[in-house]
């Protein structure tokens, strides 16, 4: 199916911009980031009246909501802004507007959000949005929060391998089409050539998170979840803790890769596939930097069988606290 097709299908309407021309946004709940560069931009641009977000919370998603009033909603900035958006848009089912102003993730337009409840991150059900605005001229000059995009796609691959690997053991079942949506937003971002075909990526990876976000987040994404709450004070983002994540669970397939045979990608040699990618598209050295923190040691791994044991993984099988840490992340780092 065609890109514009599947957006039809579901009521999304697209547009790219090439300049900061936001005046549709006027009279609309804007939600963004507390960090000054949107909030700048915001204020540059004469918008005076928004609500700044500084955690991807359901905390902050009710204070929020209570200030709200039935007008359309936009999430203006990077995920946490679009995550909180999304939540109270979908509570009180009114419109959305998604308005990332980096290519930072690929939750641009998934029908999902990842809030903090407390001290755990959640991934809750919401709504897509009515409409996605491109700021073309932001995303050409966005340096690592492009990296961490592209870590988060390449993510996918890892995610997949975990679907097989559930398949196999356990028998689960799951949609072709979105294991489609999921590979096809991969081979994609891995020969774009410019911003369009990058949000195309993103977007394609969202909607393979259309009944569940396990077609793009596995065993990957619990390194990151892990290592947000371990070492991470706002220095790391998102997508680069997912590239970490990549590294990990890839190293961890092919050192164990005689118990994990006759999946979707060879075991044995997955880590070697993996890294090429990761330095085709100059995000190899990006996604190693959290594992050179002072903060980091590679006992703190120990634990990601536990960060989400309900959703079949690598860590289901591969029990994380019978795996020698210091030797993975020695042969990651070379």
């Amino acid at each position: 199916m065609k890109f514009e097709e599947l957006l039809d299908e579901r009521g999304i309407e697209l547009k790219y911009v090439n300049d900061n021309d936001f005046d549709e946004l006027k009279g609309k709940a804007i939600i963004t980031n507390k960090g000054s560069f949107t909030r700048k931009l915001l204020l540059n641009l004469g918008f005076e009246d928004f609500h700044p977000v500084s955690k991807a919370s359901i905390e902050e998603a009710e204070q929020i909501k209570e200030m709200i009033k039935e007008k359309d909603i936009v999430g203006f900035g990077g995920g946490k802004a679009i995550d909180v958006a999304k939540k109270i848009a979908s509570d009180l089912n009114i419109n959305l507007i998604s308005v990332p102003t980096a290519p930072s993730h690929d939750g641009l337009i998934s029908k999902n959000c990842s809030l903090y409840k407390g001290s755990k991150r959640e991934t809750i059900p919401a709504k897509y949005p009515r409409k996605v605005i491109i700021p073309l001229h932001l995303w050409k000059n966005s340096g690592n929060l492009k990296k961490a995009g592209i870590c988060d796609l390449i993510s996918n691959l890892i995610a997949l391998q975990d679907l097989s690997l559930a398949e196999k053991e356990r028998g689960e079942q799951f949609s072709e089409v979105y294991k489609k949506l999921s590979i096809e937003s991969v081979k994609k971002v891995l020969n774009c050539g410019d911003e369009k075909e990058l949000a195309e990526s993103l977007i394609l990876s969202g909607l393979a998170m259309e009944e569940t976000s396990r077609y793009c987040s596995g065993s990957e994404h619990e390194v990151e979840r892990l290592l947000e709450n371990k070492i991470n004070e706002g220095k790391y983002l998102h997508g680069q803790l997912a590239g970490t994540g990549i590294l990990i669970s890839a190293k961890v397939y092919s050192l164990y890769s005689d118990k994990l045979k006759d999946l979707r990608f060879g075991s044995e040699n997955f880590f070697e596939y993996i890294r090429n990618l990761m330095k085709k598209k100059d995000v190899y050295n990006f996604a190693l930097l959290p594992l050179l923190d002072e903060k980091f040691k590679p006992e703190i791994l120990k634990e990601v069988s536990e960060v989400r044991p309900e959703r079949f993984t690598l860590w289901n099988v591969i029990d994380s606290r019978n795996i020698d840490f210091e030797r993975v992340i020695n042969e990651i780092i070379g």
